[in-house]
């Protein structure tokens, strides 16, 4: 292997470290300005490929996760820009402000989310599989209650009870953590 063919190996491989590990937050964030689903995973794939194109451009001293934000936040405007006949559009200002703030919270999330991963741990193996049907593939309450031989209502309660308890744990963690 050739010095630039092992250097664009070495670039990727930690490329795709940085990305695996903030993707989600990534995502997160243009779904939080993009409410249609179908739409922001569009986003998020010319948000992703917009990374790697540009990562050589990352200096590595920074925080990827602020870096990666600010790429999607130029994405978003971009989605909106197009969408200008659109009365709900967001002024870039609006957005900017979002884009800051959200920017400035990703240090903050980073403990929130090691928590909440634990937490999920500690879930029976079903319950880990209704939030990824739920919340990962986005299936509706309908689709799994008839998946699973059980009501809608059922499920939503399952649902309403994970979270609560999920929410408890997290507070807890990050409770001890600061103590």
């Amino acid at each position: 292997m050739n010095d630039d063919a092992a250097r664009m190996s070495s670039d990727y491989e930690h490329f795709l470290r940085l990305f695996t590990r903030d993707q989600l937050r990534v995502l997160a964030y243009i779904r939080a300005l993009v409410h249609d689903h179908a739409v922001a995973n569009d986003v998020f794939q010319e948000t992703s490929l917009e990374l790697w194109r540009s990562f050589a451009t990352f200096r590595r001293d920074q925080e990827f996760a602020a870096w990666a934000l600010g790429i999607a936040r130029h994405q978003v405007l971009k989605y909106w820009r197009t969408r200008d006949r659109d009365r709900h559009v967001f002024s870039e200002a609006l957005l900017a402000e979002i884009s800051t703030a959200a920017i400035g919270m990703a240090s903050e999330m980073e403990p929130r989310q090691q928590a909440l991963d634990e937490c999920v741990g500690l879930l029976s193996d079903r319950q880990r599989e209704l939030i990824q049907r739920f919340y990962g593939e986005n299936q509706s309450a309908a689709a799994i209650a008839d998946a699973w031989n059980r009501s809608v209502h059922a499920v939503y309660k399952s649902l309403k009870v994970m979270r609560r308890a999920l929410l408890e744990c997290v507070e807890t963690k990050l409770g001890n953590e600061s103590a």
